[in-house]
């Protein structure tokens, strides 16, 4: 395991103080009391980090509060999709991160009315900024960056092609597509939006980030397939081999489990050459690479 992660627990606790800033009064309605219930309830915060992490990285000269509310947009924005996922229209899951899911807890319409609120509050606190070195034009390209991770051609489509692909039999290329729209949208985003940050950052480092993000978010999407099939559900926090239960395409499946974490060491190696190839501090950022493959949970 990575020796001296405490960056990290660092990280958790400011993204939990800009998130606990971001929401509504928790007290307002039972659709806040559903919110707050989902977001402030742990989890691994592996979007934040993200954000944080770069913008370590790139050495921005912004204020913190600019980073936290980025932060808090990509965690917020995943959160909104776990609500969803969790519906019996979708995945049907009961348990989300050890405790009762939003819809089990609130009912299914205010499960459905808190991810709906959730979402647009993501890109609301980005619009709300105020920083006199981030300039309108570069909000503009992080909140439309936002967009498309959770739109049609980005989240949504990959939950919608992974319903479809239930009970049917899939090649590793459209479970990789799957997953690269589901999952690795978002987790992209959350990188490309901080590169945004930093208006003088070369295409080409620009690209060899994002290249880095799409490798760790597919690397992230295996590891958690295989965590499902080998793991219990006190550890997980949700309810284990539910993808099988629900006959969903999974990469154990696919090409079993001895293959599938050599896939997602190989894709952690090529994340890590990315940020090895940058003329950046990135040094932290590897060691949560190796973090995100090696982890139990």
């Amino acid at each position: 395991m990575i020796d001296d992660l405490s960056f990290l627990e660092n990280n958790q606790k400011r993204i939990e103080k800009a998130l606990n800033k971001a929401l509504p009064n928790k007290s307002y309605s039972n659709i806040t009391e559903a919110i707050h219930y989902s977001v402030m309830d742990g989890g691994k915060r592996i979007r934040p980090q993200l954000v944080y992490l770069v913008a370590d990285s790139l050495d921005l000269d912004l204020k913190d509060e600019t980073i936290d509310a980025m932060a808090a947009a990509g965690e917020l924005i995943h959160c909104y999709s776990l609500i969803h996922d969790d519906l019996p229209a979708m995945d049907d899951d009961d348990l989300r991160r050890g405790k009762p899911s939003c819809h089990i807890k609130f009912g299914e319409a205010s499960a459905i009315l808190a991810g709906d609120a959730i979402q647009p509050l993501a890109l609301e606190i980005i619009t709300d900024i105020e920083d006199p070195k981030l300039s309108a034009d570069t909000k503009i390209k992080i909140i439309s960056t936002f967009s498309k991770a959770c739109g049609p051609f980005g989240m949504v489509e990959g939950q919608n092609r992974d319903i479809k692909s239930e009970n049917s039999e899939i090649s590793i290329d459209e479970l990789d597509m799957i997953h690269a729209l589901k999952t690795g949208k978002l987790i992209s985003a959350c990188v490309h939006a901080t590169c945004l940050l930093k208006e003088d950052l070369p295409e080409s480092d620009m690209s060899t980030f994002i290249k880095f993000s799409e490798c760790i978010g597919l690397a992230f999407q295996i590891k958690d397939d295989i965590l499902d099939c080998t793991s219990s559900t006190e550890d997980l926090g949700k309810p284990a081999h539910s993808d099988e239960y629900l006959k969903k395409n999974t990469y154990p499946k696919l090409i079993g489990v001895e293959e599938s974490l050599a896939r997602a060491d190989s894709l952690c190696e090529e994340a890590i050459k990315c940020l090895k190839s940058l003329p950046y501090k990135t040094e932290k950022l590897i060691k949560l690479s190796k973090f995100i493959v090696e982890r139990n949970n």
